[in-house]
């Protein structure tokens, strides 16, 4: 079999992650020919793709496929640019959920992969049913990610004392992760505590009120940085699984999380997790004292977790399934839908978000100019009045100086005296 996966890039992301594990899996396990194909040219390769077959779309030549599968929604169109006999979409999550109002053309654009004539391969349960209530009769299996356990399933010791170490798991400049409601939720505690946040792009984190920041570690960093945490705060608004808390339980680390979509694949209130409710500050924080006082709880909650890490999938069958999925995908019939005008509607979504944020960048570096050009007048005006004064300063001083003006003063002071007597 031949499987190509469509990224936009080789940039740190959970679904490039994703997509490198199984085209390891598929050539190692299966025999399977997959190769990693970006449709963004340019960009270094970065550490973690090893020697991955990576291409892109225009050095595909006349190489097909048996099966396609775009990673992300952007990169769905481009399943028509390559040869390929079927069509799938790894659907990690409903991606339109990603944007604020103010990017109507990336959420249809986002949408509009969902009415497109593929096999949709889930990595959790909930997503295959609600596409199944938003498009009935779609061809959908679950193929939950895996973890690598011998990374992940180190040992790891509660601690009995000291102040209770916090793992904040998020980007700050996406607002669905959470972060600021997490560092509140920190800040309102009164249990002397630790907080680290792991953070995808941590130089463009800014202030964000914590003790350390990290990122950029590979996955021997990321277990490291789990074992020596007490509890991973997750407090997104928006996410397909969240991985991060399972990757946690494998050493025993529990987790307090908001119940996100995903969440409940994994997250048992008072048995391996913390569910708390969305913009509870006051609550999670309160949690959070309870577990820097009590802990007991803190190692029942690690017991649950490691528990639960045992029935979690690791990389091998979760590619076994993968592999299974899309044996089935490639000898059924090609999924049916009107192709033309679906690609129409999702390039045209993507031109107009893309043509949006240009007239943006032009309009912002417009008013930069006009401020500039305004910054620099008021330091030429100020220079002049500058220029000004001192000229006043130095005429007033030698008028000062002069005999006329001394004779003028003797004048003024000797009529004072007079008019006093």
């Amino acid at each position: 079999m031949r499987v190509c996966f469509l990224l936009p890039s080789l940039r740190p992301s959970g679904g490039a992650a994703v997509a490198a594990e199984h085209a390891r899996g598929l050539a190692r396990e299966h025999g399977a020919e997959a190769d990693l194909v970006v449709t963004e040219p340019g960009g270094e390769r970065p550490a973690g793709f090893g020697d991955l077959p990576v291409r892109t779309l225009s050095e595909l030549g006349g190489r097909r496929y048996d099966v396609a599968v775009a990673t992300w929604w952007q990169t769905a169109s481009a399943l028509w640019e390559l040869g390929a006999a079927r069509r799938a979409l790894l659907l990690q999550s409903f991606e339109q959920r990603f944007y604020d109002p103010d990017a109507p053309f990336e959420r249809l654009g986002a949408e509009a992969v969902l009415a497109l004539p593929l096999d949709y391969l889930a990595v959790a349960p909930w997503i295959r049913d609600v596409l199944a209530e938003l498009r009935p009769g779609a061809r959908c299996r679950v193929v939950p990610p895996g973890i690598d356990k011998e990374v992940f399933a180190a040992g790891r010791r509660v601690r009995r004392e000291g102040p209770l170490r916090v793992l904040i798991d998020g980007q700050p400049t996406l607002p669905f992760k959470g972060v600021r409601e997490a560092v509140a939720a920190v800040e309102a505690m009164s249990e002397p505590v630790h907080s680290t946040l792991v953070a995808l792009d941590p130089g463009a984190v800014g202030e964000v009120g914590v003790d350390r920041v990290v990122g950029g570690l590979d996955a021997e960093g990321v277990a490291a940085l789990y074992r020596e945490s007490d509890v991973l705060v997750k407090l997104s608004r928006v996410e397909g699984l969240g991985l991060t808390p399972v990757e946690g339980f494998h050493s025993g680390l529990p987790c307090l999380v908001t119940p996100y979509t995903g969440h409940a694949e994994y997250a048992r209130h008072a048995e391996n997790a913390i569910v708390v409710g969305f913009d509870d500050r006051p609550g999670a924080g309160a949690w959070l004292d309870l577990l820097a006082r009590d802990r007991d709880l803190l190692a029942s909650l690690s017991d649950g977790a490691r528990r639960t890490a045992r029935s979690w999938p690791d990389w091998r069958a979760s590619t076994a399934s993968l592999y299974r999925a899309l044996l089935e995908i490639a000898d059924a019939e090609p999924a049916q839908t009107d192709v033309s005008l679906l690609v129409r509607t999702l390039a045209l979504g993507s031109e107009l978000g893309r043509a949006r944020l240009r007239r943006l960048d032009t309009a912002t570096e417009r008013a930069l100019s006009v401020a500039e050009a305004h910054v620099r007048d008021l330091s030429d005006s100020r220079d002049e009045c500058s220029e000004m004064l001192e000229e006043a300063r130095a005429e007033l001083t030698r008028i000062k100086g002069s005999r006329a003006y001394r004779a003028a003063r003797a004048a003024k002071r000797a009529g004072g005296v007079l008019r006093r007597r």
